[in-house]
């Protein structure tokens, strides 16, 4: 029996969700950077205070949940090197490339991923299943057993690899070759450009594949939970 929850007017919600913790962690610089250079700040102290603001963001919810998962690690690992870098060389831009070097890593953990045969679509599926031990079991065995299930999520980790690493790259050179003002609110457009882009081909790759195998609605329910 099909889920109702996985109607069609969800799909738009959760998009939304899926994107809420990046859209945070780049409205806080973003505010910080715009407030402070109006008030006559340089940039490397605008983007040095923002970038502080934004790793403080993640360092209270690290402590509310009182562990720390792999990504705040790697986003907190970032702000280091972002901060570090940008203290050591007097380079402002350093502090806008923590940002692609982040995305790197998780874009490369997202292939590994799918090389070890354990995308962090799965992972990420049986995280949103862990209060449904039911349904858990029910992914669990889809994953194993049905093909159409492993291919889906291997291709769209891959598809969140390949497309973080070529938007954190793009960042990168587009950072020595436009002014900082420029490319403050513009690595924010890309990332969040290019992270909604996937975000709607995974919930359209999901939903196609359920119409077309009613064996990976389990799937769809965790990836939608």
């Amino acid at each position: 029996m099909a889920d109702n929850t996985l109607a069609a007017p969800a799909a738009r919600p959760n998009v939304l969700r899926m994107l809420a913790p990046t859209l945070r962690d780049i409205a806080v610089p973003l505010a910080a950077y715009y407030a402070l250079h109006a008030a006559g700040y340089s940039d490397f102290i605008a983007l040095l205070a923002g970038a502080l603001f934004s790793g403080a963001v993640v360092l209270v919810g690290v402590i509310r949940a009182r562990k720390i998962d792999a990504l705040a690690a790697l986003i907190l690992v970032g702000f280091a090197f972002g901060i570090g870098s940008s203290v050591i060389s007097g380079d402002a831009r350093m502090i806008i490339v923590r940002d692609s070097v982040t995305t790197a890593a998780i874009g490369l953990a997202f292939l590994i991923s799918a090389l070890l045969g354990k995308p962090l679509t799965y992972v990420a599926a049986r995280k949103g299943l862990a209060g449904a031990p039911e349904r858990l079991a029910q992914l669990d065995h889809k994953f194993r057993t049905n093909p159409v299930v492993r291919r889906l999520l291997n291709r769209i980790a891959v598809m969140w690899g390949v497309g973080l690493m070529g938007e954190s790259a793009l960042r990168v050179v587009l950072v020595y070759r436009l002014p900082i003002h420029t490319m403050t609110w513009l690595s924010s457009v890309l990332m969040i450009g290019v992270t909604a882009v996937m975000a709607i081909i995974t919930v359209r790759t999901v939903k196609r594949v359920k119409r077309i195998e009613p064996t990976a609605e389990p799937v769809y329910a965790a990836m939608h939970e």
